[in-house]
């Protein structure tokens, strides 16, 4: 009988593999770990993270990482920060994303990373979507099909499996996944149409991994997708003819949690089809869960069981790239792919370029949100890097999860001219307030520059210049500020 542990990817603490890290991979056989950045300091020592744990083990794992750039990043330093799909999608050169995914390959390879939990081929529509947004190469099917499957072979020919996602498309949610469930409600045909085409332009380019979303579409199933064997199996397997390794989205997010234990959620997901089954953050919850599948998984499910473990077979091989990737390379790249991206999207009653002097910048304040998510050289990393890209300027934050604006007000009043780096008023408080406070007293004399989401806007007055720059990658922020200010 195939262990069934085997089927799992945890999610482990610690910037070493810890004692209790190494007995949860022997007692339940697991074959994958998600690195998170609470597991990330520096690429050398992920690397030594990784040889350690499999060393200790005596076995290969499926190392795996989300490393889609832009807003979802696990690396601070050492490895090129993309400015994400949003940017890819703007400059709609399929040999970009080739090129970003033969980069982003030669640098995880060495580190030992197997499988990149990337390209993300969610279609963004018009609504607004707090869980994708600019992780989507754009509103087009078929350009995210293009993109997404030149990035797939270049991260495939050069070490590294990529993870088309969320199957079967989950751009048209208005719910983000890690907090409740999304349902999405559009016709077969046209959530086909739309959302599809992408998965099928991957699996054409040899995709070696799917992964699914929690997300329920009455089309199909009345269950999620995570749990629907007419989504991973019937149409998945069957319709679109896929026979790589089907992996479930972490099973700790809020649209399963508030409805199912982790344990009763892996072995729905068994059933669907899958054969990874991811658990990211509950440690009992790993273990109750394993228990479960052995105590459960009988002579019916020994074929899925075996399957699921050659497919996963197939992928542990790989070797490690021998030669270092270029780092100035890779920012070459980044800053080529981050300057076709930054668009002027409304011409309100400032004029572009303004010089330094006599403007106030206005940027986030990025120690409120340092727990949700990466910033290059930390979380003051980006204002530090703003300040030296805008000597003359005055600089001033404002809040992004909090709300108190501070000298902001008075000091908007007093500027010849106000530049906004816009945090996704949206979804931050701090930002809407900020943003608000902007266009009533001074519109006529902002500019918005859109860093994390072109939802906001419809948040700007007519009045108000507004740049969108499709990420807060440093080299985003770089190529917004080169159209926003004169040079000096």
């Amino acid at each position: 009988m195939t262990d069934p542990g085997r089927l799992f990817m945890f999610g482990v603490y610690g910037k070493k593999p810890s004692r209790g890290t190494v007995a949860l991979f022997k007692a339940t056989s697991a074959t994958g770990v998600l690195l998170l950045g609470r597991n990330i300091e520096t690429p050398a020592q992920t690397k030594a993270y990784v040889d350690e744990l499999e060393e200790r083990l005596g076995r290969p794992l499926l190392v795996a990482v989300d490393h889609e750039g832009g807003w979802v990043l696990r690396f601070a330093a050492g490895l090129t920060a993309f400015p994400g799909n949003a940017a890819l999608g703007r400059a709609g050169e399929p040999a970009l994303a080739f090129a970003q995914g033969r980069q982003m390959a030669r640098e995880l390879a060495p580190l030992g990373i197997r499988l990149n939990l990337a390209p993300v081929l969610d279609v963004e529509t018009r609504a607004y979507n707090p869980g994708i947004g600019i992780r989507s190469f754009g509103r087009g099917p078929r350009r995210a099909g293009r993109l997404g499957a030149a990035f797939v072979r270049g991260l495939q020919a050069h070490g590294v499996s990529a993870c088309a996602k969320h199957f079967p498309g989950k751009g048209a949610a208005t719910v983000d996944a890690h907090v409740d469930l999304p349902v999405i409600r559009l016709p077969r045909p046209a959530f086909a149409r739309a959302h599809l085409a992408p998965f099928r332009a991957a699996i054409a380019a040899g995709v070696d991994a799917v992964m699914t979303s929690h997300v329920r579409f009455p089309a199909f199933d009345s269950v999620p997708a995570t749990f629907s064997r007419r989504v991973v199996h019937d149409l998945l397997r069957g319709e679109l003819g896929y026979d790589g390794l089907i992996v479930s989205d972490d099973l700790c997010m809020g649209a399963i949690t508030k409805r199912w234990p982790v344990a009763e959620a892996t072995r729905r997901g068994l059933d669907a089809g899958h054969d990874v089954l991811m658990i990211a953050h509950d440690a009992q919850g790993m273990r109750d869960a394993v228990e479960l599948l052995r105590e459960t998984a009988g002579a019916d499910d020994e074929a899925a069981l075996a399957a699921a473990a050659a497919r996963i077979e197939r992928l542990l091989p790989r070797r490690r790239a021998d030669k270092r990737a270029d780092r100035v390379e890779g920012l070459a790249l980044a800053r080529r792919i981050a300057a076709s991206a930054v668009r002027v999207v409304r011409r309100g009653a400032l004029r572009l370029p303004v010089p330094a002097r006599g403007t106030l910048l206005v940027v986030p304040n990025f120690l409120e949100v340092r727990e949700r998510f990466t910033f290059e050289g930390g979380p003051k990393g980006p204002e530090a890097f703003l300040r030296r890209l805008t000597r003359g300027a005055d600089v001033v934050r404002a809040p992004v999860a909090g709300a108190g604006l501070g000298r902001l007000p008075a000091l908007a009043e007093r500027a010849e001219r106000v530049v906004f780096l816009c945090f996704e008023a949206r979804r931050f408080p701090g930002q809407a307030a900020a943003l608000k406070l902007l266009a009533r007293r001074a519109a006529a004399k902002t500019a918005a520059v859109l860093i994390r989401s072109e939802h906001d806007l419809d948040l700007c007055p007519p009045a108000m210049t507004v740049v969108d720059a499709a990420g807060y990658r440093l080299v985003s922020l770089e190529a917004a500020l080169a159209l926003v200010l004169e040079t000096p």
